[in-house]
């Protein structure tokens, strides 16, 4: 019996917007102890559908069929939602060719989850890459502020892979598809 797990599509990046979360979360650790985030997700993505399932491994034949190549996708740099927990993230702008994929995605795997997470439905969705999440309140983001600024500019990322990630307990990254 296959049991329902909860799984994420996402889409996995290289450059520069990469190599300075990695550098945040380092640098967050250390001088603040928000680590959350850093500790839970081991590779910066982009979410494009979260919810349960039964069927990662049909998922994972679908996206493999599917001719998606590498694209450059450009950040404008953070963001915040406020909510009880702030959610401190990088945007990603909403370009045609982003759009085209996670449409695509969506339409051909979307019926394969039992429940799927409201903010990642259409109408909701928001290209973003969490920083930091649950271990900090709205009057430490000066400090926050100040120590990521580096995370304040536009900056490019190529998108080149699309991760099946169970996040059931922690994130496991269990399938990855390299696009070309």
């Amino acid at each position: 019996m296959v049991l329902m797990k909860n799984y994420a599509i996402s889409l996995g990046f290289r450059g520069k917007p990469y190599d300075n979360i990695i550098k945040a979360w380092q640098i967050l650790e250390k001088n603040t102890n928000i680590k959350y985030v850093s500790t839970l997700t081991h590779e910066p993505h982009i979410n494009i559908i979260i919810g349960s399932t039964k069927n990662i491994e049909k998922i994972f034949k679908i996206l493999k069929k599917i001719k998606i190549k590498k694209f450059k996708i450009k950040s404008p740099g953070l963001g915040i939602l406020a909510n009880n927990e702030p959610n401190l993230y990088i945007r990603w702008e909403q370009n045609d060719e982003l759009l085209k994929i996670v449409n695509l995605i969506n339409k051909r795997t979307s019926y394969l989850f039992h429940k799927i997470e409201k903010f990642t439905t259409n109408s909701l969705w928001i290209p973003r890459t969490t920083v930091a999440w649950k271990d900090f309140d709205y009057y430490e983001l000066n400090l926050i502020f100040r120590k990521v600024n580096f995370l304040f500019t536009n900056h490019y990322a190529v998108i080149n892979y699309i991760y099946l990630i169970d996040y059931t307990k922690t994130e496991i990254i269990t399938h990855k598809i390299r696009l070309k």
